[in-house]
């Protein structure tokens, strides 16, 4: 009885010190990524946004499962410097200024689900530079992506001035970065950066060229207000008119290669949109 009781004793001990000694410094493999050697930072947090879920538990050590909170990381920089799996699971790595380095799990090496407080620097500096330029305001009824404490009203398509930009996220996808945006007439807003503009399943939040040249003429401006869509349009006055899709085909027919664009319905149904030439010839819905 005591020898099996010995027994047991050494089976744990030998189990206990080979898992702790895989978080021992220089036991890792960490393999480089197509992130690594980027700067991100770690964005604050909307109040009601904090109350989703325990973002004091995504990160923890290197070397430990010890859980770093949430406030001890945000508003600093870090660097990408790779992955690692252990025991069926993936960890993405990155270290601050001072060589401290922090893993998350993360669901596949091939796509990196990154959070969406990650805000990397290259995405910082192409905000950055938009401070000066004029941009017309898209849905600002939105206040998952806009917001303002003026009594100005901010009318779809309004021209504003960015004046500043600053990091913030309140919700689980899209950038956590914000142009801080000025009207002629001196009112303050707040927009969410777009990046690239037309992005697939994302909505512009605003334009950097004129959404409504006059060229078009009224009837389908008109049409782009009223988010009617007729046939003849082109993608473009569609996509300011209804925003982008939630996906794009490319098709192909006896008139050569076209194009589909397919957006959700209010019921929970799809609606496509087939292109020609550049211009709308059928809407299948």
């Amino acid at each position: 009885m005591i020898f099996y009781k010995f027994q047991i004793l050494i089976f744990f001990s030998v189990f206990f010190l080979l898992n702790c000694s895989f978080f021992e410094k220089g036991n890792l493999y960490i393999e480089n990524n197509n992130f690594s050697g980027q700067k991100i930072y770690i964005t604050p947090l909307d109040d009601k946004y904090k109350l989703t879920k325990d973002f004091n538990k995504d990160w923890t050590k290197l070397y430990s499962d010890k859980s770093r909170p949430y406030h001890r990381l945000q508003n600093k920089s870090y660097t990408i410097i790779g992955t690692y799996e252990h025991s069926d699971k993936i960890f993405v790595i990155i270290q601050d200024k001072k060589g401290d380095s922090y893993k998350k799990k993360i669901e596949s090496n091939d796509k990196i689900n990154f959070p969406s407080y990650f805000l990397f620097e290259k995405t910082l500096t192409k905000a950055e530079n938009m401070i000066g330029d004029t941009i017309w305001l898209n849905n600002t009824y939105d206040p998952q992506n806009f917001y303002t404490y003026s009594e100005h009203s901010f009318p779809r398509f309004e021209t504003v001035k960015v004046i500043k930009v600053f990091n913030f996220q309140n919700t689980n996808k899209d950038f956590p970065l914000w142009l801080e945006v000025e009207s002629s007439s001196g009112d303050i807003a707040y927009v969410r950066f777009n990046g690239e503009e037309g992005r697939i399943g994302f909505p512009d939040h605003y334009f950097t060229r004129d959404p409504m040249p006059r060229i078009w003429g009224k009837e389908v401006l008109d049409n782009i207000l009223n988010q009617k869509i007729e046939l003849g349009m082109s993608e473009r006055q569609i996509r300011v008119s209804i925003g982008n899709p939630i996906e794009v085909n490319i098709t192909s027919s006896r008139h050569g290669v076209g194009k589909q664009l397919v957006y959700n319905k209010k019921n929970g149904n799809k609606i496509y949109y087939q292109f020609e030439y550049g211009k709308l010839i059928y809407i299948n819905d």
